[in-house]
């Protein structure tokens, strides 16, 4: 069953839907007020959020941007009656997922709730097999969730591998795409740095996981 925060201040569609969202095993809690919605996300768990704009205390674009920042993960559909373009336009720049206005379809809502939960849900499936995520804001590879402890070469020439996947990566192309490389790095250095990443993620050239030598060209990233 799907968990949804639903912020509508309207009582009647709050009724209809709760009963309505129900036959498709999607629970529906719902809040008229934006501050008790901030309040519920920080102790319950919700796969999405059905938000409505006209909402007292703040408006409910202003809403979605603090839960957005707050839960980037935390897919969000607008639900409003304004129907002009730009509100649509800007309810996507703050971070709604999908935009359905008023009035609709009961069913139409149900097929966007269940399209978008399993959009996300999939999404972070994959990113959970992933053994090694990349943060580019802080420079930092991280395996199985704990940071590595590399310096800017190794972190630029891991992520290199990790961006081409599954590709062989020469290492001339290691040299032009590594700005922490000098033009004049030699082959032996940029194996000797690969050695040292190889060392940091617990892989082994001779049997590797992750790190596979191509003789005479370069590295392939082989891991999931």
């Amino acid at each position: 069953m799907s968990h949804i925060l639903m912020v509508e201040d309207d009582v009647e569609i709050t009724a209809l839907l709760e009963v309505y969202l129900s036959r498709y095993e999607i629970d529906v809690f719902s809040v008229a007020l934006p501050s008790t919605a901030l309040e519920k996300l920080k102790i319950e768990k919700y796969d999405l959020v059905l938000l409505d704009l006209g909402l007292p205390e703040m408006d409910g674009l202003a809403l979605c941007r603090i839960i957005k920042e707050r839960y980037p993960s935390l897919p969000i559909i607008i639900s409003t009656a304004r129907i002009d373009v730009s509100d649509k336009v800007v309810a996507f720049d703050a971070g709604a997922d999908d935009y359905i206005a008023k009035p609709y379809e009961p069913r139409e809502l149900v097929a966007r709730i269940q399209a978008i939960i399993k959009r996300y849900t999939q999404f972070t499936s994959q990113k959970s097999e992933e053994v090694f995520l990349i943060d580019k804001v802080k420079m930092l590879i991280s395996k199985q969730g704990t940071a590595l402890n590399l310096t800017l070469a190794e972190y630029e020439i891991f992520s290199l591998f990790l961006e081409k996947k599954h590709q062989v990566v020469s290492r001339e192309f290691i040299v032009n795409s590594i700005n922490a490389l000098r033009w004049e790095s030699s082959d032996r250095s940029i194996d000797v740095i690969v050695g040292r990443i190889r060392q940091k993620i617990g892989d082994n050239s001779k049997n590797p996981l992750y790190i596979k030598s191509i003789r005479g060209v370069g590295y392939k990233y082989i891991g999931g």
